[in-house]
């Protein structure tokens, strides 16, 4: 017998048939899809498996301490802390508000400018060493230094020198800097551009050895001096040393180029036809003029008064006060306008919906909901007197003090078999200055005995010496080590760390470090407080199914 096809069954049997197999498909699927595991509930509101492991994937590996549960409690609190910042209606908190708006701004015009502007930059190596060169980089100079207190000593000084005093005599009798005075103003160290400050770069970078630069002004300890350089001595600084500094100055010089080229380009594509009448009108009524006037209009669209002044607002961080036709005008063409056909690009790009962008957006909205909680409800009623900040200073003296320098006696050979045997002699007694003075090559610290003096400062013009030296005690030798220079051997004389005095500037930061210790402990309490306001519960075992 043949079969007879299906539709030849009854009606009613088949849609049975159906609802059946339907209903298997929905069990299967259900015991495929279990409920998500709860790790615990805030306020009756749970922290499903899913939430805690994408919050654990945000916290660097260093800073996870005390394992899984210590993350749970950490993912509580902010769960507490952003109910509460619903509670207190933090979203229309002015501050958060406006920190939201320029953090997408920024992140949308970032996006843009890596797209249009920093995507489009290059650099070749020719470029590198042609601005390593003229921005004198390839130089490490050995200044000596006259410091005095006042321009007009200083004039004399200069005026002795032009006549053929001699530097370093000058130096030793009126120089105010003791520790270099003792040694004729000698610095003792070498400086690339970039240790310099802009004024001393000024002044010295173009002199050759033996040049003599005017007074400069220094600050030093909040009071001013004025500092007539010599340069002593210069030795080749190496590219590498400068290199990271080179490639982001050529690059933001490059970018404000096409930056520069793109808003011209925007300008005349959206051809603006500001109104003056308009503008003296908001000149002359402020904020009470009318807020829908035109001030500009463009291809394309217009811009109000209303806003013109939400923008200035954005850009500047103020809303505007008093001010003359010129300076709108000037803000006008020079920020509003291009940041307006700007943000027309990017809207037309539809950079807001970058997935990325959004997730960025989303985490910075709560941590901006939490900033804003903690500035009303704790930073606000933090306070600091003088005592606790001077006490601070007094206790935490490691906090308050300048760049370790270590001085060493190091020679400089041509040979490691020379070297081996220069450092037996040290570590048998021998007297580290004579030897240096009879064998080392580094002119540069030949008339001091062989001493140089390193700190993070020098560490790259001496990467590999300034290496070794950290790791010898003081009174030992090390190497012989083979550096670009030949073969050197060292022994550490000391190691100093000069104290920062209690002043002005070390008060501000010992407020600070005050400040910031006493706002962590109130937010402590205050989150704590939150866990007797809203219910808590941690499933226990939870963590143990993950």
């Amino acid at each position: 017998m043949r079969p007879r096809p299906l539709s030849q069954y009854s009606p009613v049997w088949s849609e049975a048939v159906l609802r059946f197999c339907l209903l298997v498909i929905v069990a299967l699927g259900c015991a495929q899809e279990p409920e998500e595991l709860v790790l615990a509930r805030v306020g009756g509101e749970p922290i499903t498996a899913s939430e805690f492991r994408e919050f654990d994937a945000r916290i660097p590996a260093g800073m996870k301490e005390g394992g899984r549960r210590q993350v749970l409690e950490s993912l509580i609190d902010k769960k507490l802390l952003l109910r509460e910042a619903d509670a207190a209606n933090m979203a229309e908190d002015s501050w958060f508000k406006g920190e939201l708006a320029r953090f997408k701004r920024a992140r949308l015009m970032a996006l843009y400018m890596e797209r249009e502007v920093v995507a489009k930059i290059e650099l070749t190596p020719e470029e590198i060493e042609r601005y390593y060169r003229e921005s004198g980089r390839h130089r490490a100079l050995r200044l000596g230094g006259i410091m005095v207190e006042s321009l007009e000593e200083a004039g004399a000084i200069t005026d002795q020198l032009a006549a053929g005093a001699d530097f370093h005599e000058l130096a030793s009798e009126h120089s105010v800097h003791e520790r270099t005075a003792a040694r004729g103003g000698d610095t003792g160290i070498y400086q690339m551009r970039d240790q310099m400050s802009a004024e001393t770069v000024e002044q010295v970078l173009g002199l050759a050895i033996g040049g003599v630069s005017a007074p400069v002004r220094e600050v030093f300890g909040h009071e001013d001096f004025y500092v007539i350089y010599k340069v002593l001595d210069e030795i080749p600084a190496p590219l590498s040393a400068s290199e990271q500094i080179i490639v982001e100055e050529l690059t933001v010089q490059k970018r404000e180029e096409r930056r520069q080229a793109l808003s011209d380009s925007l300008v005349q594509a959206y051809a603006p036809m500001p109104r003056p009448a308009a503008i003296q009108r908001l000149v002359e009524n402020g904020v009470m003029a009318d807020q829908a006037e035109v001030l500009c209009a463009y291809r394309g669209g217009e811009l109000t008064v209303s806003g013109f002044l939400a923008a200035y607002e954005l850009l500047t961080g103020r809303s505007l006060q008093t001010a003359d036709s010129a300076h709108v005008a000037e803000v006008l063409h020079r920020r509003v306008l291009p940041d307006l056909f700007v943000s027309a690009e990017i809207e037309a790009a539809g950079l807001a919906e970058d997935e990325l962008f959004k997730e960025t957006v989303a985490v910075k909205n709560e941590e901006l909901l939490l900033s804003a909680l903690r500035r009303r409800e704790v930073d606000q009623y933090v306070s600091v007197t003088e005592e606790e900040a001077r006490d601070f200073y007094d206790a935490h003296p490691e906090k308050f003090a300048r760049p370790e320098v270590t001085t060493i006696v190091e020679i400089l050979v041509a040979s490691d078999s020379l070297a081996q045997r220069l450092g037996d002699e040290l570590r048998a007694g021998g007297d580290a200055a004579a030897l240096a003075q009879r064998h080392t090559r580094r002119e540069g610290s030949l008339h001091h005995g062989g001493q140089m003096e390193l700190n993070a400062y020098t560490q790259g013009l001496f990467p590999i010496l300034s290496a070794a030296v950290r790791d010898v005690a003081i009174g030992e030798v090390g190497g012989p080590l083979k550096t670009e220079q030949g073969y050197s051997v060292f022994k550490v004389l000391e190691r100093t760390s000069e104290q920062i005095p209690y002043n002005a500037e070390s008060q501000r930061r010992a407020r600070a470090y005050v400040r910031i210790d006493k706002s962590k402990r109130d937010y402590v309490r205050f989150v704590r407080n939150l866990r007797n306001k809203y219910p808590v519960e941690i499933v226990e075992g939870s963590l143990g199914k993950l």
